[in-house]
């Protein structure tokens, strides 16, 4: 599957670290600069300093940060869930992909339903998307969450 996001420094190392994580809690070791070349990789380049030299100029943003908890609403349905990459557009704007922590109904009508574990949207600094809902509600809102305990 290739990311739609922009790789930058920020993401790359956060999933470096969580796939040594990963890796530690099967019992296998992986130093951190072959987890590094991994994702590098991962993202279709030859090695890492190839994947660091092209990705300096494309910052995280300030807010949700890979891996960080997050709760909310997605098409009015409340979510929490952890974020798997996010990617700064603009000084307004954010390209943000969240993992679910329970499968989320995307669809608003009574007649049929599709529960999705994972989604990718644009929000603004505010954390809200542009798009909305026929009455005015935000197609995806995030909330940064200091504390939260996987259920």
């Amino acid at each position: 599957m290739i990311s739609q996001h922009h790789p930058n420094l920020a993401n790359m190392k956060a999933l470096a670290r969580r796939y040594r994580s990963i890796k530690q809690t099967q019992g296998r070791h992986v130093s951190h600069s072959r987890a590094l070349e991994l994702i590098a990789r991962r993202y279709g380049f030859f090695d890492w300093n190839t994947a660091a030299a092209q990705a300096r100029n494309l910052h995280a943003p300030d807010r949700f940060q890979a891996g960080q908890h997050v709760a909310g609403r997605y098409m009015g349905h409340e979510f929490q869930a952890r974020v798997v990459a996010s990617t700064r557009l603009s000084q307004e704007e954010v390209l943000i992909s969240l993992e679910f922590w329970e499968p989320v109904d995307v669809v608003t009508s009574k007649y049929f339903s599709n529960n999705r574990k994972r989604v990718s949207g644009r929000i603004g600094i505010d954390g809200r998307s542009r798009e909305c809902l026929s009455g005015g509600i935000p197609h995806l809102e995030v909330m940064e969450e200091a504390s939260m305990a996987r259920p």
